[in-house]
């Protein structure tokens, strides 16, 4: 079929999807453009807190150093987690191919965490919201095997990459 120019209608249709992909794949590289540069703020802002924690940290009476060290903890690995996955959003606008490794290293952060503020829940019962200990055990065997997946994983994944 032809349209009145004379060019084939399956020509302009496949020079449609052509811009179409190309005005996708633009917009897809804004909008990760974006949030790369919203996740950056949000390490900055932790960073500065945790800097604030470190500081009330070295001044704070004895009590208070283990729920003063869980937060200061909480917050650097949050800023952490926060980084691999900027390095992971900035692998996809440059193009390459992802790794999964930083969605590895990203869980097994979160794991980490998870383990932290139960821990620090089993150490002080008077905090509201903990569990059990009976329970609090049965969440950290599991995390523990949790982690070791992931551990065993990385080791996998890194094995694999070398060959």
């Amino acid at each position: 079929m032809h349209d009145e120019s004379g060019e084939s209608v399956a020509k302009n249709g496949s020079s449609g999807l052509a811009l179409a992909g190309k005005v996708l794949s633009t917009g897809e590289r804004l909008v990760l453009v974006i949030v790369g540069i919203l996740l950056f703020i949000a390490a900055l802002v932790l960073a500065w807190r945790a800097l604030g924690a470190l500081l009330v940290l070295a001044t704070a009476p004895k009590a208070t150093v283990v729920t003063l060290s869980a937060g200061f903890l909480d917050l650097v690995l949050s800023i952490l987690m926060i980084a691999e996955i900027i390095y992971t959003v900035s692998l996809s606008v440059r193009g390459m191919v992802l790794s999964p490794r930083p969605f590895l290293i990203v869980g097994l952060i979160a794991v980490i965490r998870r383990v932290l503020v139960t821990t620090i829940q089993e150490v002080q019962p008077h905090v509201r919201g903990s569990a059990p200990i009976g329970r609090t055990t049965l969440d950290l065997a599991v995390l523990a095997f949790v982690v070791m997946a992931f551990v065993a994983a990385l080791y996998i994944l890194r094995g694999s990459e070398e060959t």
